[in-house]
């Protein structure tokens, strides 16, 4: 092959390579809540933003994000089971940058810090687990107690 063939295909890989996981990227992305609401020290949000219909089909979120503008960070909101949710707080113990959810963990994509559904570190450099928040629920609600 001669040099130029070898640098054009090798540039159109690294292209095409960067443009597949953009969009790879672009259908991980979070749902964020559309109601979250402050009462008494608790952020709460309702249940059913964990239901996701797509064209008659309904289906069960895993994740969703909540994002208060008196919090410097959103907080993921994990459901583990049909009444047990986990909520953690997205700033990386490593440097601070916001954490982002994938599926059922989060990468942070400053260092490539990555912890689970509950922030406890799966792989560093981080090395502390994230901010968690206890968690309480009713029929309808989720309250994520803030203090």
């Amino acid at each position: 092959m001669k040099r130029r063939d070898f640098i054009r295909t090798s540039c159109l890989s690294c292209i095409g390579g960067s443009a597949l996981s953009l969009t790879l990227q672009g259908c991980s992305s979070a749902y964020y809540a559309k109601q979250v609401d402050l009462k008494q020290n608790e952020l709460v949000i309702k249940k059913n933003e964990f239901i996701e219909i797509k064209k008659d089909k309904q289906s069960i979120r895993n994740v969703i994000v909540a994002k208060y503008e008196k919090l410097g960070f959103p907080i993921a909101i994990f459901r583990l089971e049909e009444d047990q949710y986990s909520a953690v707080y997205l700033e990386c113990t490593h440097q601070g940058n916001e954490v982002q959810p994938h599926g059922n963990y989060l990468v942070c994509e400053g260092h490539g810090s990555e912890f689970d559904n509950k922030g406890k570190v799966t792989q560093g450099p981080a090395e502390k687990a994230l901010k968690t928040f206890a968690v309480k629920t009713d029929r309808e609600n989720i309250y994520i107690n803030l203090a």
